[in-house]
């Protein structure tokens, strides 16, 4: 199966710099502990009316624990006797209110280790039938469902860095002890109003490399294959 993605006038025989966290050790890159919680994450792609690519992304409720306000994919925890493909789609019905028709599955990217919530996140991809009805999504855990055209991955003004701070907690500091912060750059993707950054702005990357890399260009069209199954497609670091 393949789909065809329509450029804008950006040079499309660009490599695309991949995205690396600011800080790689045990944030991302660095190697999970030891009892770390197993989450899957539903990157679908679907055609819209207008014939455009879109991945469905949600803006996280500003009342959870964690990510609050950040803009993420639907997931969550792959819970006992679930596999990821079937944590990843039903994590999809519950945050989105529809349950993804599923026209090809489409493999895995590599997995992403989360510190802030302490996740191993498998991305699974899927290409899925345009909604056949409007969005419902859970009020608790979703503000708002994004649909993010793929074209926008490619952009060079799409690709930023956002600025980061973050308190530094130290378990032997005293109590009295002058708070010390850590600043950093994470790679992000600036979209509109909003800012698409840390885990989610890794995966739609590694999203986009492939997709370049199996890509056949002319004439301001690209040809797109799937993703083979069962493979993982590791970022060129």
């Amino acid at each position: 199966m393949t789909f065809t993605i329509t450029f804008d006038n950006h040079r499309r025989d660009q490599r695309l710099c991949p995205m690396q966290p600011g800080l790689a050790y045990g944030r991302h890159r660095g190697p999970a502990p030891a009892g770390v919680r197993r989450a899957s994450v539903a990157v679908c792609v679907y055609q819209n009316q207008n014939d455009d690519w879109v991945v469905p992304l949600t803006r996280r409720s500003t009342a959870i624990r964690h990510h609050a306000g950040q803009i993420c994919f639907p997931g969550g925890k792959i819970e006992r006797g679930e596999n990821a493909e079937q944590a990843a789609l039903r994590e999809f019905e519950e945050e989105l209110g529809l349950r993804p028709r599923v026209r090809e599955r489409s493999g895995k990217l590599s997995r992403q280790y989360v510190y802030a919530s302490d996740n191993l996140v498998e991305p699974m991809v899927f290409v899925i039938e345009p909604p056949d009805a409007d969005w419902k999504p859970d009020p608790v855990e979703v503000a708002e469902v994004l649909l993010l055209p793929i074209t926008e991955l490619y952009r060079p003004e799409s690709r930023v860095a956002k600025r980061l701070k973050r308190k530094v907690i130290s378990k032997t500091a005293s109590t009295d002890a002058v708070p010390r912060f850590l600043e950093f750059t994470a790679p992000a993707f600036k979209w509109g109003e909003y800012r698409i950054w840390g885990a989610t702005a890794i995966i739609l990357d590694e999203l986009a490399q492939h997709l370049l890399e199996k890509a056949g260009c002319g004439s301001g069209h690209c040809q797109f294959g799937t993703l083979p199954r069962n493979r993982q497609f590791p970022l060129a670091m």
